[in-house]
């Protein structure tokens, strides 16, 4: 035989032998979704005889999230510096991991773990008519991806509140409140997540039915009762690990009930009650 004609010969055996092992990746992926969506029916029906309502449809998996651990970035800090304060400021360290900035447009104080806190003055740079808009526009600038949970308004004083991303998914610990006063933004205050990702860690998160069943048996542990899952949501916490500013960045469902909300654990299923 020709070697021109073997070669071809070779390379559709291995066409076929990679479709047929294609073909069974598939078939078992299938089966494993077929498997858990089954479970998972199961399980929503095992709370509803048990007085629990559970809204399936708000029930997201984390599939793809995994720990990380994540470094201070003095550059993205310093570029946040430079948009509140419109200037470039020398950071004064006064220990503990904690910078302080002052300019003539305020001044802003930056800790290990990303607490932030800032102080700014009354001045025309800081006018906004509509203080939503503003304020998504002001963290665009600052480089920070978030959705926006709410505005409360009285008298001359608007705020504002939002929730960081990180890559796209919540981080349900890093929030800032931007403060509006007669117009004009007087104060910023929260947690952010300004660190460069140093590390990704393996962990396999549980499954929804999994999940459901150990929220469950958790929160009857502590005798905490409920009558109602309205959702559960995949996204990280932050814990701040030195006061060199690495943070532990941990995946974990945000659970809302009817009577409070939780954090669970993504893979031990570990329970902490949202204060």
């Amino acid at each position: 035989m020709e070697w021109g004609r073997l070669k071809n010969l070779i390379i559709l055996i291995l066409l076929i032998v990679n479709g047929f092992l294609l073909v069974l990746v598939a078939t078992r992926w299938e089966e494993s979704a077929r498997y858990e969506r089954m479970a998972l029916e199961q399980t929503v029906q095992a709370l509803e005889r048990r007085g629990v309502q559970v809204e399936a449809e708000a029930l997201t998996g984390a599939e793809g999230l995994s720990p990380m651990t994540a470094e201070r970035d003095m550059e993205r800090e310093a570029k946040l510096v430079r948009t509140l304060l419109d200037a470039e400021v020398q950071g004064d360290n006064r220990g503990g991991g904690v910078y302080l900035y002052q300019g003539a447009l305020g001044e802003v104080s930056l800790r290990a773990g990303g607490e932030l806190t800032a102080q700014l003055a009354r001045d025309e740079h800081w006018r906004a008519d509509r203080p939503e808009s503003h304020a998504a526009g002001l963290l665009r600038r600052l480089g920070i991806e978030g959705e926006q949970l709410g505005v409360s308004q009285e008298g001359g004083e608007t705020r504002v509140w939002f929730r960081q991303s990180w890559n796209g998914v919540p981080v349900f610990s890093c929030e800032l409140e931007l403060v509006y006063r007669d117009g004009l933004l007087s104060a910023i205050e929260g947690t952010l997540l300004l660190a460069a990702e140093s590390g990704e860690e393996e962990a396999r998160p549980l499954t929804l039915s999994t999940a459901l069943l150990r929220f469950s048996e958790e929160v009857g542990a502590t005798g905490d009762v409920y009558s109602a899952i309205r959702s559960m949501r995949p996204g990280y916490r932050t814990f701040a690990q030195s006061v060199s500013g690495g943070v532990r960045l941990t995946p974990v469902w945000l659970v809302s009930t009817d009577t409070a909300d939780y954090y669970l654990d993504c893979a031990t299923g570990g329970l902490t009650r949202v204060e």
